[in-house]
């Protein structure tokens, strides 16, 4: 995938034309946009102009509409190029929201020319489905994204961002003074945490490195501290180095109880009351006991949850299924989906819900415990796509 590479690209820096003169390429990309009257605005013709400055007199006439329209066709280098070229477009593009598919965020080797050399810096990546990847660095950039209260990621992807790195809480702090001074307008907004942080430091030759005496949810509690709670509904915590100590740090921010899916993997045990509020909910662990297993059920039946809602738990040491089962305070009535028997599957339970039409149908094997809230006429069609 061709990326590219925008260093303080957004700050304004021409001044006003009574001609909109803009360009939508700089630096030594070979690629240039151009306009034309039509309301859409393809790909191909973006990348097959000349590279040169071009006086559009008619960009000003035209209504906003057509001219947001235009924008929502730039990519992100583009969209700095066209906001340098007057307090108009400016105008016009921060007021267009930015549609991002996910950002990525780690720390890369990239050449300093003060230094003349290369220095690890944090890096992030913007992927939308429209456009290439964009590469970026710096806390102006990264705030840019967000300029407009609008502009949302779907997903935000955390690349083993690790705090021992020295370059990583130089750019978190500077990030937090930055947020401080734009106070409540400047906020990180995404719908979803991906944290991948479950790696082993490369130790070099010759030179010991010492552990991080703080537990890692400090690191990831700052870091979730600066997304806003009213966007963010999912955390995948598959990847990370977590502990039951960690958990219970996040456990207390008001992140946490507004998440409506939880996907997690940690070794230790920690409080399953920590887990009950998700809608979905993905818990592989060392092991679960029998009240834990039937204390998720319980919650997934008696909240008035929509159809899709799941949990599924999952254990690396396998649990007996019939002492599980002795845990459910329900008659038990092993009622196969379809009405075939699986040799993977030990037993289904169905159970109602507070909604008529809805139902809670369980699986348990000797290893994965799964629950999917159904339609009552459509079970199988249903439990099938989660």
């Amino acid at each position: 995938m061709e990326s590219f590479l925008v260093s303080g690209s957004t700050d304004y820096v021409s001044s006003d034309h009574d001609e909109s003169v803009f360009s939508l390429s700089s630096g030594s990309s070979s690629n240039e946009s151009t306009f034309t009257t039509s309301s859409t605005i393809s790909t191909s013709s973006i990348e097959s102009s000349p590279c040169h400055l071009k006086k559009f007199k008619f960009w000003t006439k035209l209504p906003p509409a057509f001219q947001q329209n235009v924008v929502k066709q730039l990519d992100y280098k583009s969209r700095c190029c066209m906001r340098k070229s007057s307090s108009l477009n400016r105008d016009l593009i921060d007021s267009t929201p930015l549609i991002m598919s996910y950002i990525t965020m780690k720390t890369d080797r990239i050449y300093n020319p003060q230094t003349k050399q290369l220095d690890e810096q944090v890096v992030f990546s913007v992927f939308t489905d429209k456009w290439k990847c964009v590469n970026l660095h710096g806390v102006d950039d990264f705030l840019a994204l967000f300029k407009n209260k609008r502009s949302v990621a779907q997903s935000f992807w955390f690349d083993c961002f690790d705090e021992n790195k020295p370059c990583v809480p130089k750019f978190l702090q500077d990030l937090e003074a930055e947020m401080e001074k734009r106070r409540s307008v400047c906020k990180i907004r995404a719908r979803k945490i991906q944290w991948n942080n479950n790696f082993k430091l490369l130790q070099p030759k010759g030179k010991v490195q010492k552990p991080s005496t703080s537990d890692a949810g400090d690191h990831f509690l700052k870091i979730l501290n600066l997304f806003d709670s009213k966007y963010l509904r999912s955390l995948d915590l598959v990847k990370s180095n977590f502990t039951s100590g960690t958990i219970n740090m996040l456990a207390k921010s008001e992140h946490w109880w507004l998440l409506k899916e939880i996907n997690l993997e940690l070794q230790q045990k920690t409080v399953m009351d920590f887990f009950l509020t998700a809608e979905k909910l993905q818990y592989a662990s060392s092991s679960f006991t029998g009240p834990e297993i039937w204390k998720v059920v319980q919650s997934y039946q008696s909240r008035n949850l929509s159809r899709g809602s799941h949990f599924q738990l999952t254990v690396n040491k396998p649990w007996d299924v019939e002492e599980v089962l002795k845990c459910f305070q329900v008659p038990l009535r092993d009622e196969p989906i379809g009405g075939k028997r699986s040799p993977f599957i030990k037993h289904t339970q169905r159970l109602k819900t507070r909604n008529a039409d809805l139902i809670l149908v369980v699986q348990l094997n000797s290893e994965v415990a799964k629950g999917v809230i159904c339609r009552v006429d459509h079970i199988e069609e249903d439990f099938g796509k989660e």
